[in-house]
């Protein structure tokens, strides 16, 4: 069975990749955010450096990118080569209106002939294998079928569903029956994504999908950076140790970002954004957000911070 982190823009870039994968581990694949060019052709030089090998090192990292044209496909998949990939994976799932009315991410699920004609520009062009992360939709959920239809003659080396569909943004939940019906219509291997947030969700998940093996897990991982090692031991760590990951991997972030962002305003948003998630591993997690939050300045959150770890109760 395989584990892998989501590409979540914002939050698994290299930093939490680092973290989590030499402070706790349990993860056998990080997908990274997407990189894109800009409405000028250019391409932001952070999504360049997060997926710079030397931001990488040791971690089995997998490049995604945003397009809806071959020639672009084909550009970024250079730049993704030449640092030394092997794997690109394309996204056709983000849900963001920003994105999708542009024909981008889940915008361009409706059109699969306008996938299947950029597949067959850019296969023969380029020696990295190719995997789709897609929702199983973007209006309706039986989308999702004609594009895998349009794929079936292409040898891609995975299907990574999240069974919601664009319009839906992260309301609701995910769609198991619209998984299995895709199963039902494709050759290919589908790799589920989508609203793993504790072991026992993932076990019930993984009963009614028996023949999937590729698990994908976003948020969760956010909301509980052990979640992974927990399913794959089926056992949770001493209280104790969990205490000692969590400081040394938040420690981890806090001088990362302490040295690569500007101003003390910038780092503070930045670990907040995060806790609110990571509160959430605690008993009190709306105590526990709540006093970071109104943290004014970076002293006043570390003595915050260090306060929780030394008197909170983990869950």
């Amino acid at each position: 069975m395989i584990l892998s982190c989501a590409p979540l823009q914002g939050y698994t870039e290299s930093p939490f990749r680092n973290a989590l994968h030499y402070y706790i581990g349990g993860i056998d694949r990080y997908y990274a955010p997407y990189i894109r060019f800009e409405n000028d052709g250019s391409i932001k030089n952070k999504y360049l450096k997060d997926i710079h090998p030397s931001k990488n090192q040791g971690i089995p990292l997998i490049p995604q990118i945003l397009v809806n044209q071959a020639d672009n496909f084909l550009r970024l998949a250079k730049i993704i080569e030449d640092f030394g990939y092997t794997h690109v994976n394309w996204n056709l799932g983000c849900p963001y209106p920003m994105v999708a009315k542009r024909k981008l991410g889940s915008g361009l699920i409706p059109y699969p002939n306008e996938i299947q004609r950029i597949l067959e520009e850019v296969r023969p062009k380029t020696s990295l294998k190719i995997s789709i992360k897609i929702r199983a939709g973007y209006e309706h959920y039986q989308e999702v079928q004609a594009v895998l239809k349009a794929c079936s003659s292409f040898p891609l080396d995975e299907v990574i569903l999240h069974p919601r569909i664009g319009k839906q943004l992260y309301k609701g939940t995910a769609n198991l029956d619209a998984f299995v019906q895709a199963q039902y219509v494709t050759h290919f291997n589908l790799a589920y994504n989508g609203d793993i947030t504790d072991a026992k969700t993932f076990e019930e998940i993984q009963l009614t999908l028996p023949q999937t093996n590729h698990f994908m897990i976003g948020r969760g991982l956010l909301m509980n950076p052990f979640l992974a090692s927990e399913i794959k031991s089926g056992s949770s760590l001493s209280p104790e140790l969990k205490r000692e990951k969590l400081r040394d991997s938040h420690e981890y972030l806090m001088e990362h970002f302490s040295k690569t962002l500007s101003g003390e305003a910038h780092v503070l948003h930045k670990m907040v954004s995060y806790w609110e998630y990571f509160s959430q591993v605690f008993e009190n997690e709306k105590k526990v957000f709540k006093s970071l939050k109104k943290s004014h300045q970076l002293g006043e959150f570390r003595i915050a911070v260090e306060r929780i770890f030394n008197e909170e109760t983990l869950k």
